[in-house]
């Protein structure tokens, strides 16, 4: 049996369960209170129904289901319809009308909300539901009766309704219910319809055109009703539509005015914050915070506020005694502590870096104490603290922890502490690359090029598998490349290589550090032989074509597989080189210099500052060539690509 049919098996089970519920006699239970009706039907009783036709009803809610998830909504619908008719269910009554609404089917939205209405008269969703319906089909009558009934079902509160009645309207796009809205607040002068009118004009195609009957229905609203919240923020969106700072006046004017309660001095707060108007937001909550001190929430985020308009003093108190009283305290204590360490106080940042929990800040505040500490004379504590928090998370946490710890030791030149430490994670971790980086990275910084190659070859010779031999050959490889020790970096790849000749990384390495050396013969056979293998192998194509075009020879082919790169990674930088470098090549210097651009505003390398400079030198964009060239040169003062392109233009030289 395959996945799918273990998928529908559960959905009939679920069908089954649901409806078998219906038919079972219930348990006796001891007598209660009765309990206020629900609005809502509970399960249909389908204990008359025969187990054929049980059957049918199962297969009947399953297909309905089936085509609802495969968008087959005409047999959804009748599916779901038929359920409902033989059941009385109002859940699947409810389906049948959603899935009939979406495809504007409102002769079957009718017929499906006359069974859900005659089993639940006063269900405010059947109401919406119908007056939608009446709306789209222009059945105004109908439409104005359901708008009455549902003003008296839907909840007292002002600012319900008019959510309850904005969510009716983004249902069904083809309704005009700005025009229908707009003749019901005139004729029943209803201040929730009023908003809602305001409402659907501020969300129109042209709010602007609307904007002096918006600002009218709203200011007669908040006349009758000044503590309704959602009329304000409707208010202040008609004012954005002049500026944000009209906006913000007029909401922390209303927030100054007292006139709200807690909640919706809360709520307001909340808006404020996020529209980033966060000094109206610390307003708002400090009123809140002044009639309930223990609202921990609007604390929180008035320290959050305080934190943005960097406010850093406040910020760190109320987020240092919102971590005490354990309110959200990974984020509290974290910020806490980068508040603290903004307003450069460092007892403060390192009291409350060791009250980060384990979790999702627990990391960062472990490593950011370490750094601290050390900048305090204390590394020796650093080193302590670590270790603790290693025992307080998973090995997977530990050992990240860990690495970090070996990291610091290294960078703080504890040469011997760190070297024990990698030792002791490699008893864990014996296969971990990143070990024997980190091991390969303390050695390259207190040993001679000579030793660090023996260290090496001694770690090569200890790998316990081929993958790791080949990782360890390749980092030493670059560590020796950053000595400039390029030829032992060459030998070094050579010999593996000799070990696993069809290995693609270790050959496109080892060809690349060939260029250094001017080996261009043995890196265009080892590029070749890698696309000889993987034909579609893309960075070798790159480098190929660009080799090609450094030596200024078979200029079409360096095209072709250059373009072929540029097809497969438009946006990687050292293509957009070797596009630029092509054409230069070929003579195109506007290209040229349109990809060499690009390749330099996404990475500003030395080697494509080289070849920007040059390109704008030979167009007799001298002055602009220098200023690259000399910037380059700032940052990467014995840059040997650089170094080349000068010694070729003299000239720039005494210009610079």
């Amino acid at each position: 049996m395959n996945k799918r049919f273990y998928i529908l098996l559960l959905q009939w089970l679920a069908a089954l369960l649901l409806l078998a519920a219906c038919s079972s006699k219930q348990p006796m239970v001891a007598e209660k209170d009765p309990e206020p009706a629900h609005d809502h039907a509970t399960y249909p009783d389908i204990s008359h129904m025969s187990a054929d036709q049980r059957s049918q009803l199962y297969f009947s809610i399953l297909l309905a289901n089936i085509a609802s998830q495969q968008n087959l909504e005409d047999i959804a619908q009748s599916n779901f319809l038929d359920s409902a008719e033989r059941t009385g269910s109002i859940a699947l009554a409810r389906r049948a009308a959603v899935v009939a609404l979406e495809k504007h089917n409102y002769q079957q939205v009718n017929y499906a909300l006359s069974i859900w209405l005659k089993h639940s008269p006063e269900d405010p969703d059947a109401h919406k539901v119908k007056m939608l319906t009446a709306v789209a089909t222009e059945d105004y009558a109908t439409a104005n009766d359901e708008l009455h009934l549902l003003l008296k079902l839907l909840p007292p509160s002002q600012d319900e309704q008019l959510y309850q009645l904005t969510q009716v309207t983004t249902y069904q796009d083809n309704a005009d219910f700005i025009h229908y809205f707009n003749q019901e607040s005139e004729r029943l002068n209803h201040p929730v319809l009023k908003a809602l009118e305001a409402y659907l004009l501020l969300n129109s195609h042209n709010p602007s055109f609307y904007q002096a009957r918006i600002h009218r229905l709203l200011d007669e609203v908040l006349s009758e009703n000044d503590e309704f919240l959602s009329a304000i923020e409707l208010k202040g969106e008609a004012l954005a539509l002049e500026s944000s700072e009209k906006r913000a006046d007029y909401l922390i004017n209303v927030v100054e005015s007292k006139r709200l309660n807690s909640k919706q001095t809360f709520e307001l707060g909340e808006l404020l914050y996020t529209q980033k108007n966060y000094s109206g937001a610390i307003l708002a909550f400090q009123q809140v915070l002044s009639k309930e001190p223990k609202n921990y929430q609007a604390q929180f985020l008035m320290a959050g506020s305080q934190y943005a308009i960097e406010a850093y003093e406040q910020s760190s108190n109320n987020f240092w005694q919102l971590a005490r009283k354990n309110f959200k305290k990974d984020i509290t204590s974290y910020y806490c502590a980068d508040s603290a360490l903004r307003n450069k106080d460092p007892v403060r940042a390192i009291s409350c870096y060791e009250m980060v929990p384990p979790g999702n800040y627990f990391y960062t505040a472990r490593t950011r104490l370490a750094h601290l500490l050390h900048e305090q004379g204390n590394w020796q504590y650093a080193m302590k603290s670590l270790q603790q928090a290693q025992q307080m998370v998973s090995l997977q946490e530990k050992q990240r922890l860990l690495q970090f710890e070996i990291s610091f030791l290294t960078q703080i030149q504890q040469y011997e502490l760190a070297a024990q430490r990698i030792e002791s994670a490699l008893q864990v971790e014996p296969n971990k690359t990143s070990l024997y980086y980190q091991k390969l990275q303390l050695l390259n910084q207190i040993q001679s090029v000579d030793e660090m190659i023996d260290s090496i070859n001694q770690l090569r010779a200890q790998a316990g598998d081929e993958q790791l031999h080949k990782e360890i050959t390749i980092i030493g490889a670059r560590m020796l490349q950053a000595r400039h020790s390029h030829l032992s970096a060459y030998l070094l790849l050579e010999k593996e290589v000799e070990q696993f000749p069809n290995d693609l990384d270790l050959l496109y390495v080892k060809a690349l550090a060939g260029e250094p050396l001017g080996y261009f013969q043995q890196m265009e056979q080892d590029l070749r032989t890698i696309l000889s293998i993987k034909p579609d192998h893309h960075d070798a194509m790159n480098a190929l074509g660009y080799t090609l075009a450094d030596m200024n020879r078979s200029l079409d082919e360096a095209q072709r597989l250059v373009e072929a790169a540029y097809q497969h990674d438009p946006e990687n930088s050292a293509v957009l080189d070797s596009m630029g470098w092509v054409q230069y090549r070929l003579g195109n210097l506007k290209k040229a210099l349109e990809f060499l651009q690009m390749a330099y505003q996404k990475q500003p390398l030395p080697e494509v500052a080289a070849h920007l400079g040059e390109v704008l030198w030979v167009m007799n964009e001298k002055e602009k060539a220098t200023e690259v060239w000399q910037r380059a040169l700032r940052q990467n003062p014995n840059n040997r690509y650089l170094m080349e392109v000068l010694q070729r233009f003299p000239e720039a030289q005494d210009a610079g």
